[in-house]
Formats: structure tokens, sequence, C-alpha cells
């Protein structure tokens, strides 16, 4: 279940779908079922961020992103990559390529755990 969490401070819900939609669909691409495919955004503002001591908007007040992507460990680095690319991508025009900051985290699949998971096993669980 590949998760990608996008904290900036762009709040227009059009394009929260339209990101949404498109990285669902490059994951769709790549063997995941769309219903597994998580999308969230975080508000973030530019005075919260900080490059050294200074605040992210204090000499540009573009929009920005800071994108967390969760995914499979057995996922090779070239795939990393590649997914780290595409999330540049579907973020613009809106946010500009130089101002977004990609990390990827490799997870065992087994450690996340969806909602249906945790009923089955707390009601398995003595």
């Amino acid at each position: 279940m590949p998760t990608t969490i996008i904290a900036t401070p762009l709040r227009d819900p059009a394009f929260q779908r339209r990101v949404a939609k498109q990285l669902t669909f490059w994951w769709r691409r790549h063997g995941v079922t769309p219903a597994h495919v998580v999308t969230r955004f975080a508000d973030e503002s530019g005075d919260q961020v900080f490059i050294g001591p200074y605040p992210l908007t204090a000499r540009d007040e573009r929009p920005f992103a800071f994108a967390q992507c969760v995914l499979a460990q057995d996922r090779d680095q070239d795939f990393r990559a590649a997914c780290a690319a595409e999330i540049r991508r579907v973020l613009g025009p809106e946010i500009p390529p130089d101002r977004v900051f990609v990390a990827i985290h490799p997870t065992d699949p087994a450690d996340h755990f969806t909602p249906d998971h945790l009923d089955s096993k707390e009601n398995t669980t003595v």
C-alpha cells in the first residue's frame, strides 16, 4: 500500500485531486491496485520550514512541497528514483520542480496496517 504524504501551502481541491489521480494511475501501471494507493495532503506554510536559519519563503515566495512516499522495501533504487521523479512531475506546473523535496521510505509491507487488517487482528487476539 504505497502512501504519499504531500505537505504544501497549496490547498486547491482540484490540484489535490489531479495529483492523487495521476499518482494512482502511475502506481497502477506498476502493478498496484488503485484502491491500495494512498495520497494525503498536509498544510505547510513557508514560515514553518527553514533552510539553515532562514525561512524557506524568505527569498522565494513560489509554492513548494515536501513529499514523503512509503513503499515496499523490495522496490529497487531505480524504481525509487522513478517514483520521486513522478511525484515531482505531477506536482507541476503549480509547484516548480526545484521547489519539490522528496523522501522515499522503503518499508516491509507486513508493517503497513490497514483498518481492516487491524480489525481482524484485534478480533482474533486474546
